[in-house]
Order: C-alpha cells, then sequence, then structure tokens
C-alpha cells in the first residue's frame, strides 16, 4: 500500500486510507510527521494497522517517523506501540 498526494490548506501531504481511517502526513526529506487521523470506527485496529503500514513505509526510505502531539488517549497508545516519536515541540 502507498499513500497518494493530496494537497490541504496548500501543504502537499501523504493520504493514507485503510478500512474506516485516513491519515495525513507531511513528509520531507529525512522525515514523516502524522498530522491528523480519523477512524469512521473506533476500537477495531484500523489505526493502529494503518500507521504500521505507514511507519514500515517510511522507514523503507529512511525517514523518521512521528507525530504531532497526540490529544486522543488511544492514539497516544499506538504512538507508544509502534515507538512513533511523539513531537511536543
Amino acid at each position: 500500500m502507498q499513500p497518494e498526494k493530496v494537497e490541504i490548506m496548500g501543504m502537499t501531504l501523504d493520504q493514507w486510507g485503510f478500512k474506516s481511517c485516513t491519515a495525513h502526513f507531511g513528509v520531507g526529506d529525512d522525515y514523516a510527521t502524522l498530522y491528523r487521523i480519523v477512524s469512521k470506527e473506533e476500537g477495531k485496529g484500523h489505526a493502529t494497522g494503518l500507521l504500521r503500514m505507514a511507519k514500515e513505509y517510511y522507514e523503507k526510505q529512511g525517514k523518521k517517523v512521528g507525530g504531532t502531539v497526540a490529544l486522543h488517549p488511544a492514539i497516544s497508545k499506538i504512538y507508544k506501540k509502534l515507538n512513533y516519536i511523539e513531537y511536543d515541540d
């Protein structure tokens, strides 16, 4: 699975989709940062599956993978489980 490029608020982002889940990543030369993730069916593992696939994809390209501060406790738990870097600055 690979992301598609989308334009959101003047930024080119990678958009991922998996089952009921959609996520947007900002991507640079050596990083991929999760900006947003939405799941229509919480608690079914769709976000975990999507974030696992995205992390593997970007790490194969030599990028560090992380996300903005997790405001939802479930996403914070997924960050820890998948070893996502959580950017708090």
